[in-house]
């Protein structure tokens, strides 16, 4: 498909799925808060989950980049 760039389906896919987990993170990032019924643990659990999330998308969109500088 894109394969004059360097670009194969599999790197796209790749590069949306990063995309996808970074947004995820973001998402829980901006709508997490202490409130009613929330504990500190469920709350640093959010916190930690979201920021796994976000490095495992900047992880992927690293491994793209190389794959696709290596071509």
């Amino acid at each position: 498909m894109f394969k004059g760039n360097g670009m194969t389906t599999k790197l796209i896919a790749s590069w949306i799925f990063g995309g996808i987990l970074l947004s995820i993170g973001a998402w829980i990032m901006g709508h997490v808060e202490v409130n009613v019924g929330v504990s500190d643990i469920a709350y640093a659990m959010a916190i930690i989950g979201a920021f796994i999330l976000i490095l495992l998308g900047g992880l992927v969109w690293i491994s793209v980049a190389t794959a696709t500088s290596k071509n």
